[in-house]
């Protein structure tokens, strides 16, 4: 098969190759927006709704007893949980609108928000 390539096909081929890897490399942070707030709840509840612009440590009561939520450098992270398994902990930092930190057991949730007037809050048919 490859004995009817010509030399333009192999550059045809590796051009798009390399402009595949550039497009995955820029295009999420396009598609991707950061967020800029960070709304904690525990059972159910709105705790706080903080700046993403801002360091800080959060101590947010559960059920279980109290975690740590971090705020650090435009990314949150739930850095300590009475949780046993610890998967929370371990689920690392997030920083991008639309996401979620959860920890099941202790009923906390931690979410990114981006700019409030540009969210989906609903779809209809």
């Amino acid at each position: 098969m490859f004995k009817y390539f010509k030399l333009g096909d192999y550059l045809l081929i590796l051009s798009l190759g390399l402009l595949a890897i550039v497009l995955m490399i820029l295009l999420p942070e396009r598609i991707i927006s950061s967020g800029n707030t960070v709304l904690i709840e525990s059972r159910n509840k709105l705790v706080g709704r903080y700046s993403l612009n801002q360091d800080r440590i959060v101590t947010v009561d559960g059920p279980l007893g109290k975690a740590k939520v971090r705020i650090k450098r435009g990314s949150v992270a739930i850095i300590s949980s009475p949780c046993p398994n610890q998967y929370c902990v371990n689920m690392g930092e997030s920083r991008s609108s639309g996401s979620a930190l959860v920890c099941v057991p202790n009923e906390i949730i931690v979410r990114v928000g981006g700019n409030e007037s540009k969210e989906l809050d609903a779809i209809s048919r």
